[in-house]
């Protein structure tokens, strides 16, 4: 799960917290340069780094490139752990995995990998560029409960005690914890709250999804056009603020090559072609990515362009870090709902925040709920494979 914050800052002068934001851009682009990468260097500091590549997910990257620099420094050394770190979390996940794959089949239900494991295996092939924290699964819907059923017979722990929160908006996945301490992100669909006029088939997906051998293990994935569209929705919807989200765009494009019509038709169809548009154009823009220039044009109307350019200006993406509050992460979360659900959403949160009780209320881990409430969202599950639903929209 992406962390966010009202409040989060980056401490240190905003000078140093700009080149340190620039030293991170240039270790993840395309042309790396010695002589530039020491001279942004010089101008921050080790802290600002570390806190930069942390929020950004790309310490493994940085380090791959900066410890040509001086493998001495303190903060290489940090910048080490991170990606030994990366190493030893996907090596674990997959160990999981390897474990969990007979227990899903046994269901009898179609399931996917999708995020972190897939993007580690396919995109990079190193394991240290590229950290994440969970295992994420796509399931189909008619199949939710009987997987999660399995999951907990064969010693998985459900974490999630609020089914009053999960019924009210038929979120889109459940949390639990693995038998070897994995946490696991089980989707019945890749998005997973306030989806309004968005629409992703999980079956549709599931159809088209490619066997695919991940460090040992022969599991589904989502094909190319899947699986870039569902990159750039998944940055779009979690502020689209990171560089990590970038990379993984810029490396798909290369990687994988998709049909950009197809991605186009997809995202459209899908009601998300605005945050698709936003973010492959700043994967372009910033990374060099190989994406063609008309493909985010035609994604972004000439409106949601505009308000992308004002927003900007006010609220650059790279100062973001997470603040809910800011405008950069605000537009890039609602912009495939239009300008005015953007507003609104906005404001329902700010009002929501002046509550007490708002955090722990909307919270999958506090308690809320019986029976009835559990087994109506599984239900609702259910029932939202058949079509759009108008529940928790």
């Amino acid at each position: 799960m992406t962390s966010w914050s009202w409040t989060r800052r980056i401490e240190g002068p905003r000078t140093q917290r700009n080149a340190a934001a620039q030293l991170l851009v240039h270790c993840v682009g395309p042309a790396f340069d010695p002589a530039t990468a020491s001279r942004l260097a010089t101008r921050t500091s080790p802290d600002i780094i570390l806190a930069l590549a942390d929020y950004h997910g790309v310490a493994g990257l940085a380090y791959e490139r900066l410890r040509e620099l001086d493998a001495a420094a303190p903060f290489i050394a940090d910048l080490h752990v991170r990606y030994t770190r990366a190493v030893q979390g996907h090596m674990r996940i997959m160990w999981e995995l390897a474990h969990l794959q007979p227990v899903l089949d046994a269901t009898g239900a179609r399931w996917a990998v999708i995020k972190g494991p897939v993007a580690v295996e396919v995109l990079y092939g190193s394991p240290g560029q590229r950290a994440y924290q969970d295992l994420d699964l796509l399931v189909e819907p008619r199949a939710f409960r009987d997987v999660l059923a399995a999951l907990q017979d064969s010693g998985s722990e459900l974490l999630d005690r609020n089914w009053t929160l999960l019924r009210r908006d038929l979120l889109g996945e459940v949390h639990l914890r693995l038998p070897g301490g994995t946490p696991l992100d089980l989707h019945w669909n890749l998005i997973n709250m306030n989806r309004g006029r968005m629409w992703i088939d999980t079956s549709e997906l599931l159809e088209r999804s490619t066997i695919t051998n991940l460090g040992g293990v022969t599991v589904g994935t989502l094909e190319p056009v899947d699986f870039v569209t569902h990159l750039a929705v998944h940055a779009a919807l979690s502020g689209g603020d990171r560089l990590m989200w970038l990379k993984d765009l810029e490396r798909a494009a290369v990687v994988l090559d998709p049909s950009w019509e197809s991605v186009v038709e997809r995202a459209r169809r899908w009601g998300v072609a605005a945050g698709v548009g936003l973010m492959l154009a700043r994967a372009r823009d910033v990374l060099g990515a190989p994406i063609p220039k008309e493909v985010p044009a035609r994604l972004l109307t000439a409106r949601s362009a505009r308000l992308v350019r004002l927003t900007e200006r006010a609220s650059p993406w790279d100062q973001s870090v997470g603040r809910l509050t800011a405008a950069s992460h605000i537009v890039s979360r609602a912009i495939s709902h239009g300008p005015l659900r953007a507003v609104v959403w906005f404001v329902r949160r700010a009002l929501s925040r002046l509550d007490p009780r708002e955090p722990a209320a909307s919270s999958v881990f506090t308690p809320s709920g019986d029976v009835r409430d559990r087994e109506a969202y599984f239900d609702a599950v259910v029932s939202s494979g058949r079509g759009r639903q108008s529940v928790g929209q």
